[in-house]
C-alpha cells in the first residue's frame, strides 16, 4: 500500500494554527527501530495539540511506555534485547498502522474494529482522560500484541519469549500506574482516589493489566500453534470480543452503578482544556516512572 515516505515534522502545532479545517493526521510510514517509534509519536502527539484531539491522551502514555521500554532494553532487563525491539517496534506499527486506516481508509483499508471504537471514542466529552488510556492500551494488548508474536517467533520458539512479554507488560503497568499518579493538577478527585489505591499498590491497575496479558498471551499462543489460513476468523472474533470491552470503556453497563458515580464526580473536578492535558501528560511522558519488570 502506497505510504508517504516524508515523516511528519516534529511540531505541527504553529503551522496549522489559523487553518480554518483541522488537518488529518498525515499518513504514518513504518517504523524500523524504538528512536523511530518515539519520533513519530511525538509526531501524533504535535498533531493533536494543533487540532485538539483527545487522541492525544493515548498517544502520550504510548510515548511514555515506549521510552520506559527502550530504557529496559539498554538496561538488560530482558532476556532476548535486539528481538523485543524488533517486538516492540512491529507492536507499534500496528498502532500506526491503525491510524492510517482510520484517517486514509482509502489507502490503508478500515482500521480493526476495536481501534475504530477506540478512536471515535476521541470524539466523545463525557469520559474522563484515564478512560481514552484505557481504551487504547485495551485494544492494543488484547488485540494487536497477540498478533505481533507469530511475527516474532515460531511455535517451537514460544516459550523462550514468555518471560520477555511478561516483563514488557510489567514495564508498561509501572507507567500506567506512573502516569495516573501525576495526573493531580489535571484531575484533582483522580488524584485523591489514586492515593488510596496507592497504598494498595495499585492493586486494580496492576491486576487488569496482569489479566489482559495473560489473556493476550493465550491469544498469541492460539494464533502462533494455528496454521496461517485459520489466523484471519481467529483475528476477527477476538476483534469483535475486544472492541466489545472497550465499548464498556466508555459506557459501563448500568448494573455498575458506582463506577459511574466516580467516574462523574472525577470528570466534574477534572481539566477539560483538551491542549492543556495532552501539553501536561506529553511533558510527563518525556520522564518515565520507575520501571518495574515484574508484575
Amino acid at each position: 500500500m502506497p505510504r508517504e515516505t516524508p515523516r511528519p515534522p516534529t511540531s505541527l502545532r504553529h503551522t496549522f494554527a489559523m487553518s480554518p479545517t483541522p488537518p488529518s493526521l498525515r499518513q504514518i510510514p513504518d517504523a524500523t527501530t524504538l528512536d523511530e517509534v518515539i519520533d513519530t509519536i511525538a509526531s501524533i502527539i504535535d498533531w493533536s495539540i494543533s487540532v485538539s484531539s483527545r487522541l492525544g491522551y493515548f498517544a502520550a502514555l504510548y510515548k511514555r511506555i515506549t521510552i520506559a521500554v527502550r530504557q529496559a532494553i539498554r538496561d538488560g532487563a530482558f532476556d532476548d534485547g535486539p528481538r523485543m525491539e524488533r517486538f516492540d517496534v512491529a507492536f507499534a506499527n500496528r498502532y500506526f498502522d491503525a491510524l492510517n486506516g482510520y484517517f486514509h481508509s482509502g489507502d490503508f483499508g478500515k482500521p480493526t474494529r476495536s481501534w475504530q471504537v477506540t478512536f471515535d471514542g476521541a470524539s466523545r466529552p463525557e469520559p474522563i482522560i484515564v478512560q481514552h488510556m484505557i481504551a487504547g492500551v485495551t485494544t492494543h494488548i488484547e488485540l494487536d500484541l497477540g498478533i505481533v508474536v507469530p511475527q516474532i517467533t515460531s511455535g517451537a520458539q514460544l516459550s523462550t519469549l514468555r518471560n520477555d512479554f511478561n516483563t514488557i507488560n510489567a514495564v508498561l503497568a509501572s507507567q500506567l500506574n506512573g502516569i495516573v499518579a501525576s495526573v493531580g493538577d489535571l484531575s484533582p478527585a483522580l488524584a485523591d482516589l489514586y492515593a488510596v489505591l496507592a497504598d494498595n499498590e495499585i492493586f486494580l491497575i496492576n491486576e487488569a493489566v496482569r489479566s489482559m496479558r495473560d489473556s493476550a498471551w493465550r491469544f498469541a499462543t492460539l494464533l502462533t500453534l494455528e496454521p496461517g489460513f485459520a489466523r484471519p476468523p481467529t483475528i476477527w472474533a477476538r476483534d469483535r470480543q475486544v472492541a466489545g470491552q472497550v465499548e464498556v470503556t466508555f459506557d459501563p453497563p448500568g448494573l455498575t452503578g458506582l463506577i459511574r458515580t466516580v467516574i462523574a464526580a472525577i470528570a466534574a473536578r477534572e481539566s477539560r482544556d483538551i491542549v492543556k492535558n495532552i501539553q501536561v501528560l506529553d511533558a510527563i511522558a518525556s520522564t518515565p516512572a520507575p520501571i518495574q519488570t515484574t508484575l
